[in-house]
């Protein structure tokens, strides 16, 4: 059995095929690597955002104390013990 010689136009078109091969798979990889990163960064965004919940949880369960209560009541409303005298600082 003999193998033909392959002609010109057989030659350019497997040429023509490697390289689109070639060039699609450097296209899907940097695609890839753009995926992965937008996937990391999500990632990070999850992550805080569900430590900012769990802040956010035990600040609720707190406030469901007397602790909690009275916590909010000096830091929000300015609410102050029978008692107590505050001081405040108007040297700046």
């Amino acid at each position: 059995m003999r193998f033909k010689r392959s002609s010109l136009l057989t030659k350019l078109l497997v040429l023509v095929l490697v390289v689109y091969a070639t060039v699609t798979l450097v296209t899907l990889q940097s695609q890839v690597n753009e995926k992965q990163a937008q996937a990391e960064a999500l990632q990070s965004t999850i992550d805080a955002t569900q430590q900012e919940n769990l802040r956010l949880e035990q600040a609720i369960n707190a406030l469901g104390t007397d602790e909690g209560v009275e916590a909010v009541a000096r830091q929000k409303l300015g609410l102050v013990a029978k008692g107590e005298i505050i001081f405040y600082d108007v040297g700046n």
